[in-house]
């Protein structure tokens, strides 16, 4: 039961993960036609399997700080919600995977 529990929060992390980063490049390609000059200010920023991407890297902080409030977009915001709502989701089922794992380990010793 619990081996099934784990597998299933484990593909909801995954799960997750991938409709975050799909969220932020939404986030991304809203930026760039709504509001052309910031995004090129910015680097330009997209998701990309890049660890050392500056460009990404402002961007991610662009949205974790919500600067992007000042310029009053309703789209932006809503995209920020479903970023946050994965974050959740993400982190939430991390941990009770975790849990599990502990529990079992405690259970075994």
């Amino acid at each position: 039961m619990l081996n099934t529990l784990f597998t299933s929060l484990a593909l909801l992390f995954i799960v997750a993960m991938i409709f975050q980063i799909l969220t932020i490049q939404s986030f991304f390609s809203h930026l760039e036609s709504a509001h052309k000059k910031l995004y090129e200010e910015m680097g330009r920023p997209k998701w990309r399997i890049q660890l050392a991407d500056d460009a990404f890297q402002r961007g991610l902080k662009y949205i974790r700080s919500k600067q992007f409030r000042e310029l009053e977009d309703e789209d932006l915001e809503k995209i920020y919600k479903r970023v946050k709502r994965t974050d959740y989701v993400a982190i939430g089922s991390a941990l009770v995977a975790l849990g599990i794992t502990i529990f079992q380990a405690i259970k075994l010793s």
